[in-house]
């Protein structure tokens, strides 16, 4: 079934019952990206025998409900049940996320209450504490939400004037690395001599680069920076790749951003790297 994004604003007669939002601190909207989220088979029955839509939002999903006096009935009182099934569709979700770095992982998420505003992850933001080993491939969840515990929606006449809202939110932190530059060149005996990094203010000057072999088999000289970041979509800092010579020549190559494509664990320094590659 394909649900329609925001479209809720234009129905009269229903009323926003919650909302949940999925939000990610690697974007600059702070709006998780690329997942796919819906309700389960009887969780979709269920919505649809209390005449309750379900709509995406570009930020997560709400529920409406329509305002119908039948729903004072005691027929509807009682604990409402809910599930709903996500997929992270992002391949780089675990390189730029704060979580266990694997790809097979289940997300499962609940909330304690339904009389108030609540975030659903056990820590904030979710950690290992919201993650479970997962037989298949992808990085899958479930929302579990139970809500009209104390028939404050449906199954009595005082439900039918409640104007109350549930926001709930589910909140995802950026991955934390260690920068390390890779410059290399495919031109034989090219000599890497006399070149430095710094920032675009000249504040900093870092010479000690070593040398290895990338998995190409190409020689590389590399310098990983000791300050930490945490990844992001978007970069304010500039890096160059500067040249000790005389004043008749003069070398700056302005370095790329880091991309997420190009995070991994780093076993022989047990942390995470994000590599950028250079050829010059």
């Amino acid at each position: 079934m394909n649900y329609p994004i925001n479209s809720y604003n234009y129905v009269s007669n229903f009323r926003k019952l919650l909302s949940c939002k999925l939000k990610h601190t690697y974007y600059n909207d702070n709006v998780l990206k690329n997942v796919v989220v819906k309700p389960d088979l009887e969780t979709q029955e269920l919505l649809d025998n209390f005449n309750i839509l379900f709509r995406l939002t570009n930020d997560g999903f709400v529920l409406l409900s329509k305002v119908d006096n039948r729903f004072a009935s005691k027929n509807y009182e009682g604990a409402i049940r809910l599930k709903f099934i996500f997929e992270v569709k992002n391949n780089y979700f675990i390189n730029i996320t704060d979580l266990p770095f694997s790809s097979n992982q289940k997300l499962c998420f609940f909330n304690e209450q339904d009389l108030s505003d609540e975030k659903l992850q056990l820590s904030n933001p979710v950690d290992e504490n919201d993650s479970f080993s997962y037989d298949n491939n992808g990085i899958n969840g479930e929302i579990n939400l139970k809500i009209n515990t104390k028939n404050q929606f449906f199954g009595n006449e005082e439900a039918l004037e409640n104007k109350q809202q549930l926001n709930f939110s589910i909140l995802f932190n950026s991955r934390e690395v260690k920068l390390r530059y890779n410059f290399y060149s495919l031109k034989e005996n090219n000599v890497f001599k006399n070149y430095y990094l710094t920032d675009e203010n000249n504040t900093i000057k870092i010479k000690d680069f070593k040398q290895r072999f990338l998995a190409s088999g190409t020689k590389a000289h590399f310098v990983i920076l000791e300050e930490k970041i945490v990844v992001s979509e978007l970069y304010s800092n500039k890096m160059y790749l500067k040249k000790e010579d005389d004043i008749l020549s003069y070398f700056s190559l302005f370095l790329p951003h880091p991309k997420p494509s190009n995070i991994s664990y780093d076993r022989n320094i047990d942390y995470f790297i994000n590599d950028i590659y250079v050829k010059i």
